[in-house]
């Protein structure tokens, strides 16, 4: 797996790029070391198009679970999932639907397409 982030403190966003296999635990991992840094909450670009996904649907659970419990509550935290192959739109599709009442989550076929959500007045309650 590599993963790659970028953080604009200023703007309060993370942008993350996924390729190659990925699993749960690496989730995990990454989220609990940006934990560590104190950057939560952020609104994030979480690009997996290029990603090998290799979850369960227990283990989306448990990532929407942890999703939802990092939000403080100065920030809004919406989460932009891009996803490319017919997979990864429907597991992307479960974990919004487990995440979304706690902090706004839709699946986007681009980054492009993110930015643009993203810069909407109403972004975040309109998910």
């Amino acid at each position: 797996m590599s993963l790659k982030w970028l953080f604009d403190h200023e703007r309060r966003l993370i942008v993350a790029t996924v390729s190659g296999p990925l699993a749960g635990a690496d989730i995990e991992r990454w989220v609990a070391d940006r934990q560590r840094e104190g950057i939560t909450g952020y609104r994030m670009i979480f690009d997996a198009s290029a990603a090998e996904l290799e979850m369960h649907p227990a283990e989306l659970t448990a990532l929407s679970r942890l999703a939802s419990e990092r939000k403080p509550e100065d920030f809004d935290g919406a989460l932009a999932l891009i996803a490319s192959s017919e997979a990864e739109p429907d597991l992307g599709a479960y974990f919004v639907w487990r995440t979304n009442s706690e902090r706004p989550c839709r699946v986007l076929p681009t980054v492009e397409a993110a930015y643009a959500w993203f810069a909407e007045p109403d972004a975040t309650v309109r998910c």
